[in-house]
């Protein structure tokens, strides 16, 4: 009997020592779950890696000249990175999409830094470093909250970009503010009402296994597909941000009157419009009916790419509003010339005002 109750004593702490060393182990390596999706310790751990990267990261990016700074609005703290608080050059801003922060912008940013001042705010309860003030906020309160950061940043217009719900946001911007947008770039913009709701049921009742099927749809190009470390951690870190209760909340919140179908006309500035055509999140139909309603719009399709085109085609991205924005004159810097040296190269084909739908 004593030698059973040793033996018993042995193995309990041998599994407490291996529970121990376990847990340590996902404190500091990166561990993507594959069969797991909401054990409490791999969930909690990953958020924590998932924040202390994003703050090593906002250091680069300031290190490299994009500083981080604040701004108070009425909805509280918004962060943001300028590439140049002192520079007269006319402002470009970019505007991340659903569940992701500023630094989703930062080798479009980087690329473009010398040509324009650069301005990237994280959109309040996202993964990004604002602090609002309310626990939930809905649509048309984010689109305020970004007018009075324009508004303190500059009494001129701005030229804008935005990708997803950005792109979204965006459009709402240039028909209720059109003072302030001079120029409109979009990257697989929401908002229209075609299968409105069908995103926020989607992420709503989204599962690690439907995820792992739709991802391919929401970031397909190397290396997000292709590179097996970097294509594992960027899932599993994109789909804790979707699956975030602060997304759900937005979702929760969306109406109809929010959406911007019969608006379009009211565009009157010039809108650069790029697809990627591998995009299984949005509908393709919407890029074709922006592309039929709004007046002064230039639309193309990125043939081999998803939804998140800023990261998954940077090089074709540039060269597309280098174009738009005439700033080709400029010279480029170097990080650009390294970018544009080792990225892939996406055909870009013109959006029909008829295409064949049968698809979409």
């Amino acid at each position: 009997m004593p030698q059973r109750n040793l033996s018993f004593g042995f193995f309990s702490n041998k599994m407490n020592w291996n529970r121990f060393l376990y847990l340590k182990l996902l404190q500091f390596v990166i561990r993507p779950a594959r069969k797991v999706e909401d054990l409490d310790v791999i969930k909690a751990t990953e958020i924590r890696v998932d924040r202390t990267l994003s703050a090593c990261f906002k250091k680069y990016l300031n290190l490299s000249g994009f500083q981080s700074k604040k701004i108070s609005t009425k909805f509280g703290q918004i962060h943001y990175y300028d590439s140049d608080p002192k520079s007269n050059l006319k402002p470009l801003i970019f505007i991340h999409g659903l569940g992701s922060s500023g630094q989703s912008w930062w080798i479009l940013g980087k690329m473009l830094a010398n040509k324009r001042r650069i301005l990237i705010p994280d959109l309040f309860h996202m993964s990004g470093f604002s602090e609002p003030n309310n626990p939930i906020m809905d649509f048309f309160e984010h689109g305020e909250s970004l007018v009075e950061f324009i508004k303190a940043i500059t009494n001129d217009s701005v030229d804008i970009c935005g990708l997803s719900l950005g792109g979204w946001l965006s459009l709402h911007l240039s028909i209720h503010y059109p003072e302030i947008i001079n120029k409109l770039i979009l990257m697989n913009p929401a908002g229209l009402k075609i299968n409105p709701f069908a995103l926020r049921d989607t992420l709503t009742y989204l599962s690690w296994r439907k995820f792992q099927k739709l991802y391919p749809g929401i970031l397909k190009a190397f290396p997000y597909t292709g590179f097996p470390f970097l294509s594992e951690t960027a899932k599993r870190s994109l789909f804790r941000n979707l699956k975030d209760e602060r997304v759900k909340d937005l979702l929760k919140t969306t109406q109809e009157k929010y959406f911007i179908d019969s608006n379009l006309k009211k565009i009157r500035c010039p809108v650069l419009l790029l697809w990627g055509k591998e995009d299984k999140l949005l509908s393709r139909q919407i890029a074709i009916n922006l592309n039929k309603n709004i007046n002064n719009i230039t639309a193309k399709w990125v043939e081999g790419c998803a939804h998140v085109l800023c990261l998954e085609a940077p090089a074709t991205c540039f060269h597309e509003i280098n174009k738009f924005l005439n700033l080709t004159g400029i010279k480029n810097n170097s990080f650009t010339q390294t970018v544009l040296s080792a990225s892939f190269s996406y055909s870009v084909t013109s959006i029909q005002t008829k295409e064949n739908d049968n698809d979409y």
